[in-house]
């Protein structure tokens, strides 16, 4: 009986330990461990999607697609002109996306009063995919997911939310490109 006793109090102190996981802003998922297969990050948690219409053809706006990638600093590792998506699933990363900040288009917490998103390493995965719509529109549909950990300290990634930033920048520069 004893015994028993002293495996239940064991248990229930291991289920009570600190996973660790650093802050989140409100709202932000953190979904803990990241896993990377194949260059692709999948943090287990369901990234959000961003997207807009844009008037203009599909062909022209899928042409200038990988422009819009270059412009905001992602190269294009990912194309399926087939389903009309093309990005990049496995883009590691630290301080800037195309000389912006990445706490502008991503929220890792924050850290000693800094976005931790400057000073991470992250692994990025930013998909976009064009859909003919009615009337000589496109749907826009942008999917960014990251993840980022502390350069100095080892440790688990930790999911960080987007902002919006890097989706609305990508739907207006494809905007200003099929015009």
């Amino acid at each position: 009986m004893r015994a028993l006793a002293l495996a239940l109090g064991a248990a229930a102190m291991v289920g009570c330990a600190s996973s660790g996981a650093s802050k989140t802003a409100p709202g932000a998922a953190n979904s803990g461990i990241a896993r990377v297969s194949g260059g692709a990050v999948s943090t287990g948690a369901i990234p959000i999607a961003g997207a807009s219409t844009v008037a203009g053809s599909l062909d022209k706006l899928w042409a200038a697609l990988p422009a819009v990638y270059d412009s905001v600093g992602i190269p294009v590792s990912t194309v399926d002109a087939a389903s009309h998506l093309i990005g990049n699933r496995g883009l590691q990363i630290r301080r800037e996306l195309g000389g912006a900040p990445l706490s502008r288009y991503i929220d890792c917490g924050y850290a000693q009063g800094r976005p931790s998103a400057d000073f991470y390493d992250v692994n990025l995965s930013v998909t976009t995919q064009l859909e003919s719509q009615d009337s000589g529109t496109i749907r826009v549909v942008t999917t960014v997911d990251a993840v980022g950990r502390p350069v100095l300290f080892t440790g688990e990634y930790n999911h960080c939310g987007t902002k919006g930033a890097l989706e609305s920048k990508i739907s207006s520069l494809l905007e200003a490109a099929g015009r």
